[in-house]
């Protein structure tokens, strides 16, 4: 149970907007220019990040995962963020099926720091640590799915037309000293509103591993986010439909929804 938890919570924060990202809401970002291809690519990285960026954020969210030969499996969770300028909190909690109602996980992003995923385990009364570079159910890490931006070196590829908008296309390749099982992306984002609209994602040996779709945007005035996202994994052949269901962005969000404490209280529900 706990690990197909933590697969299916890293699926969630794709679009739930953790993102990985360091760009403090009330940073302002360098335009889009006409630099060179590499500064070009990192803004445009930035300019979706900050976009993104909300001090609070409350999310319902479902989402129906099929693997082949399997009947689609149908779930919803809710999800609190708190993010400031170099740190990110989010608690995450399945609400549906009753079965799995209560379970949650604390995820803790810090700018400089590896990302950490807390999850409190019931049967031995003890919090556990997952780095995102874990193999889960299906395939998927929870790396990948956060977005771990930092991780990638960018350049901007061109701007095209898509469905009578033009669009920003660039390309990510993992620096160095990077660890991830992913070793370069290929992302498109809408230019009037810098919604990420297709993302490739490819393995050590050059085949595409992983494709997400935005299939549907919701037009909000302030934030406007991807409110449905198909994903194929192309190794494990599965499918994963996911449906923001509702988003928030309350005032404040008081800091026990984020003590670790709060995982075992889920869990007791």
């Amino acid at each position: 149970m706990q690990l197909r938890f933590l697969v299916l919570f890293s699926i969630i924060m794709l679009i739930a907007g953790c993102g990985g990202g360091s760009i403090s809401p009330n940073v302002p970002v360098r335009p889009i220019g006409s630099d060179n291809s590499d500064s070009r690519g990192r803004q445009i990285v930035d300019e979706y990040l900050k976009r993104d960026a909300a001090p609070f954020r409350k999310n319902r969210i479902r989402f129906t995962v099929t693997e082949e030969g399997e009947a689609p499996k149908v779930y919803e969770i809710d999800t609190w963020r708190k993010q400031m300028a170099d740190e990110t909190t989010t608690l995450t909690q399945i609400v549906a099926p009753p079965e799995d109602s209560g379970t949650s996980t604390l995820t803790l992003e810090a700018k400089g720091k590896k990302t950490v995923v807390v999850t409190y385990a019931a049967s031995r009364d003890e919090f556990r640590e997952t780095d995102t570079n874990k193999m889960f159910f299906g395939g998927l890490t929870a790396g990948e799915l956060l977005g771990e931006w930092e991780k990638f070196d960018y350049k901007f590829i061109g701007e095209s037309e898509v469905g009578g908008g033009k669009v920003f296309e660039i390309e990510g390749k993992l620096k160095p000293d990077a660890d991830s099982v992913v070793s370069r992306t290929t992302a498109i984002f809408r230019a009037d509103n810098y919604v990420l609209r297709e993302m490739h994602l490819f393995g050590g040996n050059g085949e595409e591993i992983r494709t997400y779709k935005t299939v549907s945007i919701k037009d909000d005035r302030a934030h406007p986010y991807a409110s449905r996202v198909e994903v194929d994994n192309r190794v494990y052949r599965s499918h994963i439909v996911i449906d923001v269901l509702n988003r928030e962005y309350p005032a404040n969000i008081d800091d026990s929804m984020f003590a670790k404490e709060k995982l075992k209280l889920g869990v007791r529900k």
